[in-house]
Formats: structure tokens, C-alpha cells, sequence
């Protein structure tokens, strides 16, 4: 019996995420930051784009089509620039980038076969009392109009909820 626990909280362990997989901020900003970089450089949406993994700690893969197959791409994320590259060098471009005062990393770059021309923005998570503090903190930015024009919308929809199931009920009864 004392084998059988013994073998269950080892499995158990084993099945806990080790510190060494675990990716800091720093690490999910800068996989952001590449996949969106590769993203707009093939005028393509991130998604379209799957990480395989990280080798030296600045090197980012991904596969993703390019041309008429599937290809792997290698984005070097250094300081202020990302180099990406196609594993049989077919596919080269160097993507800027910088660090807002709020941590974000911002790339604004426009290829201009590109109909895409947004600000690409990657930043750290936010905790739950950061949520809450914007949440807030927007709130008082509304008008006091806005929130009366809400609060009535909210009201007549209530309203008409009520007035529809009481309608509904006494057919039902009928």
C-alpha cells in the first residue's frame, strides 16, 4: 500500500509543469512580438501561424505556409529588432521594433504589400487588480449622460423581458 502512494504522488509530480517550462513575461512578449513580426510580413493573421518552439533563448519557431508548403521560420528577436528567416533562406526581412513606457512592445511596420495597417502591440498580462483599477478608472472617464442613457436601456430591456414571460405565461395557462 505504501509502494502504490509512493508510485501515485511521483506521477503526480510528474505531471506538475516544471519551473523550466514555464515562460516569464519577458518570454511571452517577445513570442508575441515575433509572431505578429512574421505575421505582418506575410500579410497573413497570427494565428495562421504555429510555434514550435524556442532555441537559445532568442530564437523563435514557426511553420507556417509559404508558397505552396508548409515552412519553418526562425524569428531572432534582439534588442529594437526582429531578423526573420525561412529555413532554406528563401524568406528574409528585418522587423522593428521598440518598448512603450508601459512595458508594450510596439512594431509599426507597413510592408507595403500589406493592406494591414494597424500598430502591432504586445504586453505583459495584466493581474486581476489591474483589470479592476482600468475597469474603474474608465467608468469615471464615461460621461454621466452615457451612464443614465445605459442604465435606462438596461432598464427597458428588463422591462420588456418581464412583460414578454408574463404574456407567455398566461397563454400557457389559456
Amino acid at each position: 500500500m505504501r509502494r502504490f502512494a509512493i508510485i501515485t504522488i511521483l506521477f503526480i509530480l510528474c505531471q506538475l509543469p516544471s519551473p523550466a517550462h514555464a515562460r516569464s513575461m519577458e518570454e511571452e512578449r517577445a513570442m508575441c512580438l515575433t509572431r505578429n513580426a512574421l505575421a505582418r510580413a506575410q500579410c497573413k493573421d497570427p494565428h495562421e501561424f504555429s510555434y514550435m518552439g524556442t532555441k537559445r533563448g532568442n530564437i523563435h519557431i514557426f511553420t507556417g505556409f509559404y508558397g505552396a508548403k508548409n515552412t519553418d521560420f526562425f524569428c531572432k528577436i534582439e534588442d529594437g529588432e526582429i531578423t526573420i528567416l525561412s529555413r532554406k533562406k528563401k524568406f528574409r526581412r528585418t522587423v522593428k521594433y521598440y518598448i512603450d513606457e508601459n512595458e508594450c512592445g510596439i512594431i509599426e511596420d507597413y510592408p507595403a504589400s500589406c493592406s494591414k495597417r494597424s500598430v502591432i502591440k504586445c504586453c505583459f498580462p495584466k493581474s486581476k487588480k489591474e483589470l479592476e483599477a482600468d475597469k474603474e478608472a474608465e467608468f469615471w472617464q464615461r460621461s454621466i449622460p452615457d451612464l443614465l442613457r445605459e442604465d435606462q436601456q438596461k432598464a427597458i430591456e428588463e422591462l420588456q423581458n418581464r412583460t414578454s414571460k408574463s404574456s407567455e405565461t398566461k397563454q400557457e395557462e389559456q
